[in-house]
């Protein structure tokens, strides 16, 4: 998910910042141009997620290809097979899968938090419409009725009277609504018709969906300031596009400045209201829309039919042309991910996992968190192979691990107790009696395992008595006895046998001294656990 938020972040800027760019080469042409190319490339930058995944791929031959690259660490120089040495993890290390969900987690948080602020405020519009009065008679339903025939519409929107002192705007979608300031009904005649002029202009535009568009996916990428710039833009855009379609229907701009002027600072007197609608006199326009109004010489045409599909093919080819880049024949990109615990289901932090791709001669490497988890993000379609290494524990390799594009690959492991190895060297005559443990016994010392909170936390075993083989008389030397046993709970040696010999007395030679020694048990996680052991014993001809 973060990589995908970061990858339609970077194309979606691509596309706003073209169409920033395209309007300020538009200054000549209208305003309603501009919010027209403004609204159809934040809505190719909202699909931009949607048709990456059916866009025609395509790739640079340059180096820069970064939006699609996955975010993995690449060492083409590491050493294809795993190191017999394993480091101890870092205390405090944070592991990139880490970041990426924390950057996930702000991501949601931001998301979350700009959505019921825009929640609120639709609450509070919809609070204040209820209570607010129709209006069906008067000035107002006569300007209205007028104003919404000559430009066409079907249906005349609803005015509204509130108690409000300040708000005055448009919204709604199946029927819109005009919301009237609370001394709307002393206004004078040409004052209502300048008002409703605009704010049917709006209606017809359509302008209050494509805002609240706008403004969730201002949500979406709250992160990001070129879709907020985009955004405000948008809206001054339409606010000097109705502008202009009420200086269409024959009113003067210098007396359209004027009432403009007398709302706002009418309205900043007041105690102003947060809604999410569409409004004639925001303070923070005004003094570009009232040089616009008494501009003669500015275009106040509408986009014309041709024009309108002509930007907007333009504007689709862009954005298909950018959310194909860098994507690659075989797919998007895929993740692996999973959780690596001990014997005890307790969760191991700071587990080496290496994700190999001989075929592609890539090598990734994380380690997993407290809490166990690792991730590989950004994982090209492959056959790979996967390596859990960690301290004191049993190496575990995972071979053959397919991985399709677009793909949530899950592997869990469960690391166990690595073998402990002796080795012995024994000749004729080395007679060493049987030794016991003299230094301080570990069981009489605390266990700082049994108080981790994370798993992997191992106490080795500690020989507290140990039997030296007797060499046999008469036996050939030069020959090599392997033995593997069990360490038990109780640190006793059981389970004793031959892996490999050539010599049986050497062999009842060994397994005899080996079946005698005692251990202090290895503990993991603060409890004895039975450990594997293998012991070599060398037995050497005197020379």
């Amino acid at each position: 998910m973060t990589l995908l938020l970061l990858n339609t972040t970077i194309k979606l800027s691509v596309i706003v910042l073209a169409a920033l760019a395209a309007t300020t080469l538009l200054r000549g042409r209208s305003a309603a141009v501009r919010h027209f190319v403004l609204a159809v490339s934040l809505a190719c930058a909202a699909a931009t997620p949607l048709v990456r995944f059916v866009a025609p791929a395509w790739q640079s031959a340059s180096r820069l290809q970064v939006i699609d690259r996955p975010l993995a660490v690449f060492d083409d120089s590491a050493p294809t097979t795993p190191s017999t040495v394993v480091h101890a993890p870092v205390a405090g290390s944070i592991s990139a899968a880490a970041v990426m969900r924390a950057v996930g987690i702000i991501w949601m948080a931001g998301v979350a938090l700009a959505i019921a602020v825009l929640l609120v405020g639709l609450l509070r519009l919809s609070w204040i419409a209820s209570h607010a009065r129709r209006i069906v008679d008067g000035p107002w339903a006569d300007a209205a009725a007028d104003i919404a025939r000559a430009y066409g519409l079907r249906r005349t929107p609803l005015v509204l009277h509130s108690d409000h002192p300040s708000i005055l705007g448009t919204w709604g979608i199946a029927r819109a609504k005009v919301l009237s300031p609370a001394d709307a009904l002393t206004w004078p005649a040409d004052r209502i018709r300048i008002v409703l002029a605009h704010e049917l202009a709006h209606v017809r535009r359509g302008d209050w969906t494509v805002q609240m568009a706008a403004e969730l996916l201002c949500a979406a990428y709250w992160f990001n300031p070129l879709v907020w710039i985009a955004a405000r833009r948008l809206r001054l855009e339409s606010e000097q596009a109705c502008d202009d379609a009420v200086l269409k229907l024959g009113v003067e701009g210098s007396d359209y400045a004027s009432e403009l002027v007398d709302l706002a600072r009418a309205f900043t007197s007041d105690r102003h209201v947060f809604v999410p609608a569409a409004a004639i006199a925001r303070p923070s326009s005004l003094e570009r829309r009232v040089r616009a109004m008494l501009n003669v010489k500015l275009n106040r045409d509408p986009i014309t039919r041709s024009a309108s599909i002509a930007a907007a093919i333009v504007l689709a080819a862009v954005t298909v042309l950018v959310a194909g880049f860098g994507v690659s024949a075989q797919g998007q990109f895929a993740s692996v991910s999973g959780t690596v615990v001990d014997q005890n289901n307790k969760p191991i932090n700071g587990v080496r996992l290496v994700l190999a791709n001989d075929a592609a001669q890539t090598k990734n490497e994380v380690k997993s968190d407290a809490a166990g988890h690792y991730e590989f993000v950004g994982v090209p379609a492959g056959t790979y192979v996967l390596n859990f290494e960690f301290i004191g524990m049993a190496y575990i390799k995972r071979e053959g691990l397919n991985v399709t594009g677009g793909q949530a690959v899950e592997v869990n492991a469960i690391m166990k107790i690595g073998r402990v190895m002796e080795t012995i060297n024994v000749t004729p005559g080395d007679g060493r009696p049987a030794q016991g443990y003299t230094g301080a016994r570990p069981a009489d010392r605390p266990d700082a395992c049994a108080a981790s909170p994370t798993g992997g936390c191992i106490r080795p075993p500690t020989k507290i008595k140990d039997v030296h083989p007797v060499y046999p008389p008469g036996a050939a030397g030069g020959t090599v006895v392997i033995l593997e046993a069990t360490i038990d709970t109780n640190g006793s040696v059981a389970d004793v046998k031959v892996l490999r010999s050539i010599e049986p007395a050497l062999s009842s030679a060994a397994i005899e001294a080996v079946s005698q020694w005692e251990f202090m048990p290895t503990h993991l996680d603060g409890q004895p656990i039975e450990t594997k052991m293998t012991v070599s014993v060398n037995f050497v001809s005197a020379k």
